[in-house]
């Protein structure tokens, strides 16, 4: 029994059954991005992924609830063999309530929307796409190959085709020189889209990136935590009438339960932010390292008994030994990649 994997899927799809469609992604060019650096786009025969299909009902059962298809964007599949795929996964797993897959923008603005619908119709439900940002400026820093209008309209194809959408947008991609334009920008893009829901999911320069070089020869600085959250700030700032379904579901997000439904919860989310922001300079330096050594996960557990001599005997040490702070969250973040 085997079959393959490829090596990423989204937080939401963590108990989902992965199954490998494509391997690797066809741009493969995007500068924050570690995963298919050095590999070959290849998209897989249909029978290969029906063994593995075969193999997995062996090794799963019928436990399944969710199927994620791997492994960037196997909307470049031919549509005929799409459907070919969905129609046998569920007739495999017919417990599966939800299939969802990553998608290009450039992927959905191009393809015919009859063959989206055709797709959807199959049993694909959802789509997520990396969206990073909305300003043009900092969609050509990251090198992500398509514009604020790109992403505009394929949304609008995405949901016209009828999935649900699910948008990741990346707090700190454009660096200390564009936060502003950033958190504008993508919190407008946002809004004209209005996606069944978006995810933050915090800019990381992780070892081995084009983004990390940029970093080391000083062509992108990276926001600090406390700059990061005034940005994701302002970025929530402008979604006041959007509706949708707000996540901060991945682990390189400092405040992992900043998530709501908008607008009902534009306030509370707000808030939240300010909650931090308004910490004492001391105090978001506990929290930050709190969270980012996994003692912490709410700024409201800086108050829990023992939390803050805790906390601050660890800071002290780091103080003692000579490390820089800031240099240290850095590299705690990285290590969790």
């Amino acid at each position: 029994m085997s079959f393959e994997q490829g090596p990423i899927r989204p937080p939401s799809e963590a108990r989902s059954l992965l199954v490998r469609v494509s391997r690797n992604c066809p741009w493969n060019r995007c500068v924050f991005c570690p995963a298919y650096k050095g590999a070959k786009f290849e998209r897989r025969s249909v029978e290969e992924v029906l063994e593995d299909l075969d193999a997995l009902k062996e090794f799963h059962g019928d436990w399944p609830r969710s199927a994620f298809l791997q492994d960037a964007d196997p909307l470049t599949t031919k549509p005929d063999d799409l459907v070919e795929i969905l129609e046998g996964l569920r007739e495999r797993f017919p417990n599966v309530e939800r299939i969802t897959t990553y998608a290009r923008s450039q992927t959905l603005r191009r393809k015919p929307l009859a063959d989206l619908r055709r797709v959807r119709e199959a049993g694909l439900d959802r789509v997520h796409v990396g969206v990073e940002s909305g300003s043009d400026r900092v969609l050509e820093l990251i090198r992500k190959g398509v514009t604020q209008e790109d992403h505009i309209l394929a949304g609008a194809r995405a949901k016209e085709a009828g999935f649900e959408l699910s948008l990741y947008v990346m707090p700190g991609i454009g660096g200390a020189e564009l936060t502003d334009e950033h958190a504008d920008a993508t919190a407008k893009t946002v809004a004209r889209i209005e996606p069944h829901f978006t995810r933050l999911r915090t800019a990381c320069a992780v070892q081995g990136t084009p983004l990390f070089e940029m970093a080391e020869r000083g062509e992108w600085k990276p926001l600090g935590e406390t700059e990061t959250v005034r940005e994701i700030r302002r970025f929530l700032a402008g979604l006041e009438n959007v509706s949708m379904r707000l996540e901060s579901d991945h682990v390189f997000n400092l405040l992992m339960h900043l998530r709501g439904d908008l607008p009902e919860d534009h306030a509370k989310l707000l808030a939240y932010c300010d909650t931090y922001l308004d910490l004492s300079a001391d105090d978001r330096r506990l929290f930050v390292l709190g969270r980012r050594t996994g003692r912490l996960v709410r700024v409201e557990q800086l108050d829990h008994p023992g939390v803050r001599p805790e906390l601050a005997g660890l800071l002290a040490q780091l103080d003692e030994a000579g490390q820089d702070f800031a240099a240290t969250i850095a590299e705690l973040r990285r290590q969790i990649f």
